[in-house]
């Protein structure tokens, strides 16, 4: 079955631009509402990615914040710098690190996508084990893609009962797909001679068994 790719963006919702907003005006209470943010949903492999890139610009947002703090209320040039790489120390670089690793997780996931497309789409696999199995991830994992495949339209209509992936149309299309092709393959032709009918597939040409004329397929 022929579903169209949906590539995987890992996205902000208008909740997380508020944590990092809320950060230039109140940073400790942003940093407190964006651990709880990522914390219900780090098990999520379509969340992993956002989650890191989230605490990575709040923790840059709290490295601007401070160094303006710094910039105002340090009485010298020398304190300014060294309080200045000692917050680039402890926010700037961990929050580096994080951008980056949500860049690979979010292509980790890419990845994995195609492995369940490929299980569920080609292979037809349908039971939540055995995908698992393809994926090389845990039953609960997996049950969690498909459900998020299922919800943004990466999969055709369907859902996930007793451990069992049910997506209707791809068990009902080879039927109809056989049954198609077979009409517009061949059909019944009557003889020009006598009358008599008989099947011929496209582009063939028959003796009529009867009366011994040729017979072509015409659409």
């Amino acid at each position: 079955m022929s579903v169209p790719v949906k590539p995987f963006r890992s996205q902000f919702t208008s909740f997380d631009y508020f944590i990092i907003g809320l950060m230039y005006v109140f940073f400790p209470l942003a940093l407190i509402i964006a651990a709880f943010r990522i914390l219900p949903t780090q098990q999520h492999h379509s969340c992993q990615g956002r989650n890191l890139r989230l605490i990575g610009w709040v923790l840059f947002g709290t490295y601007i914040v401070i160094l303006m703090i710094n910039l105002v209320t340090s009485e010298t040039s020398e304190q300014f710098l060294n309080d200045n790489l000692a917050m680039a120390l402890c926010l700037l670089i961990p929050a580096l690190f994080l951008l980056v690793a949500a860049d690979f997780l979010d292509k980790k996931f890419r990845k994995l996508l195609g492995i369940y497309r490929e299980a569920v789409l080609q292979r037809r696999l349908i039971y939540i084990e055995h995908i698992a199995i393809v994926a090389n991830q845990s039953p609960a994992h997996v049950i969690r893609d498909l459900n998020y495949m299922l919800k943004e339209r990466m999969l055709p209509p369907g859902k996930i009962e007793n451990g069992v992936l049910v997506i209707r149309s791809l068990h009902r299309e080879p039927a109809k797909q056989v049954k198609t092709q077979t009409d517009r393959e061949s059909k019944s032709v009557a003889c020009s001679g006598c009358g008599a009918r008989t099947v011929i597939s496209q582009h063939e040409e028959k003796e009529c068994e009867y009366c011994g004329l040729t017979m072509r397929y015409t659409s």
